[in-house]
């Protein structure tokens, strides 16, 4: 084990724990690691990068919280493989956030870009407008240690949006921004979902080395209580990362 390449700086205003499980959790994306070999010990993790043991102890804890690394008897530490997909579930657009949080997996947001665009005309025949008008696009990569998820928002002209509207990096829950922003109630959205292997652009943004690991697309119309068309995203998911759940009822 070398972790001479990580800093601790002692000087910052991030806990000294932090920046310990910041580290590990690099340490968890490399090899041998990330393909389940031990991790090294508190002791000679505190050594390494001169902390007290009971820093590391913390920021081990603080992982071990997140799901992320495991403690298996007489064995060692190890990176959960079990829980190296993120489950979430279609029930609601809310859901997202939500099951994040009940993972202990607060996205981090990535990129924020809002535009005026003339998109593609299969997005114009989802929002039946006629083509050549202008809309606003949102493209946001969010995910919790690297880029997992990219998503572009196309939202309908008539609702009078803005970007500077839709400037604000920290909205979290797009939707119901949108309802306390338009003062509508969002009710329905037309799903599909499909595999694919990644565009070059898509590989770029997710940072996806090899030609092997497809994406999910998640392609979603949504309608307020009235019918109307309100938006049309797009979201490309890394497959190895994310699982759908759906629970369905007869």
């Amino acid at each position: 084990m070398d972790l001479s390449h990580f800093f601790i700086d002692k000087e910052s205003k991030s806990p000294l724990y932090i920046q310990v499980e910041e580290i590990i959790s690099e340490l968890l994306r490399q090899v041998p690691y990330s393909l389940g070999e031990k991790l090294p010990n508190e002791l000679e993790i505190s050594q390494e990068l001169h902390v007290s043991r009971n820093t590391v102890r913390k920021a081990m804890y603080a992982l071990i919280n997140k799901n992320l690394i495991v403690r298996k008897k007489n064995r060692g530490t190890f990176k959960n493989i079990d829980n190296n997909r993120i489950k979430t579930t279609l029930n609601n657009w809310y859901s997202f956030n939500e099951d994040m949080k009940s993972q202990n997996r607060n996205f981090k947001l990535f990129e924020h870009d809002i535009s005026i665009c003339k998109p593609d005309l299969n997005i114009y025949e989802k929002l039946h407008m006629q083509p050549n008008r202008k809309i606003i696009r949102l493209l946001r990569i969010k995910g919790y240690l690297e880029p997992e998820l990219y998503v572009e928002s196309f939202f309908h002209p008539d609702l009078n949006l803005t970007l500077e509207d839709l400037k604000d990096g920290d909205i979290v829950q797009l939707y119901q921004f949108l309802e306390e922003k338009l003062k509508v109630k969002i009710v329905f959205s037309q799903e599909e979902i499909s595999a694919s292997m990644p565009s070059n652009e898509i590989k770029n943004h997710l940072a996806v080395e090899d030609d092997k690991t497809p994406i999910l697309i998640r392609k979603m119309l949504i309608h307020d209580e009235d019918g109307v068309k309100i938006a049309y995203s797009i979201g490309y998911y890394l497959s190895n990362r994310f699982v759908f759940n759906l629970n369905i009822s007869r």
